[in-house]
């Protein structure tokens, strides 16, 4: 499921971010909101900034605290 959110290319990433968050679990929401993180230098500030909306959404929906590196 995550594959596709190392390999594509930035441009695609929130596209692809999107329709994954729609399908992610308690289990693996954190891994995800980590994958994403680890690609926010290759993104523009825009695109960071709507990743970065998505990642609030997702722990919100999870309950989730901060993720910390």
């Amino acid at each position: 499921m995550f594959d596709e959110l190392t390999a594509c290319r930035p441009e695609e990433l929130q596209e692809h971010a999107e329709r994954i968050a729609k399908t992610l679990n308690v289990d693996n929401a954190e891994a995800f909101i980590r994958i994403l993180w680890k690609r926010v230098p290759e993104l523009t500030d825009e695109q960071e900034i709507k990743l970065h909306q998505l990642g609030r959404k997702v722990r919100k929906q999870f309950n989730m605290k901060p993720i910390r590196e």
